[in-house]
């Protein structure tokens, strides 16, 4: 089956990388395909050559909060980023990031900017894996 391109950024977004602990997204050399692994439940495609997915937010990296404070701090005036910093202390950062109609702190608008920022990431992360597996297509056709 062909690798989509919504496929492979649901990975990349939905990925844990952590695959002692909650699993990581892999891509199966041999098989040509995403699977999902974890140390208490290994696939079977683990005892052949793959590569791991990169993640969007790997677990325990702070990377999108990381993120998303430094696109505050650029983007909105210092009144909103107070705002954002004391929801956060309350709730945390995972839903400060979100729409306000799902319980987070952004408004639509702020939401679309901040949306656009993690699908651009997304796009960059995809077309760095699509241009690995294009480099192991190359090997294989030699």
């Amino acid at each position: 089956m062909t690798i989509t391109d919504r496929m492979l950024t649901g990975a990349i977004a939905n990925n844990p990388a952590n695959y002692a602990g909650d699993g990581e997204w892999r891509y199966s050399i041999p098989h040509r395909v995403l699977y999902f692994s974890k140390a208490t439940e290994p696939d079977p495609k683990d005892n052949e050559p793959y590569f791991a997915l990169p993640s969007l937010n790997p677990d325990g990296s702070q990377r999108m909060e990381q993120a998303f404070r430094a696109f505050i701090r650029r983007r909105w005036p210092p009144s909103r980023q107070r705002e954002l910093e004391r929801f956060a202390e309350k709730r945390g950062w995972n839903l400060a990031m979100e729409l306000k109609y799902g319980g987070g702190a952004l408004e639509d608008r702020e939401a679309e900017e901040w949306q656009y920022v993690v699908n651009r990431e997304l796009q960059r992360l995809a077309s760095e894996v699509r241009a690995r597996i294009a480099e192991l297509e190359a090997e294989r056709a030699r």
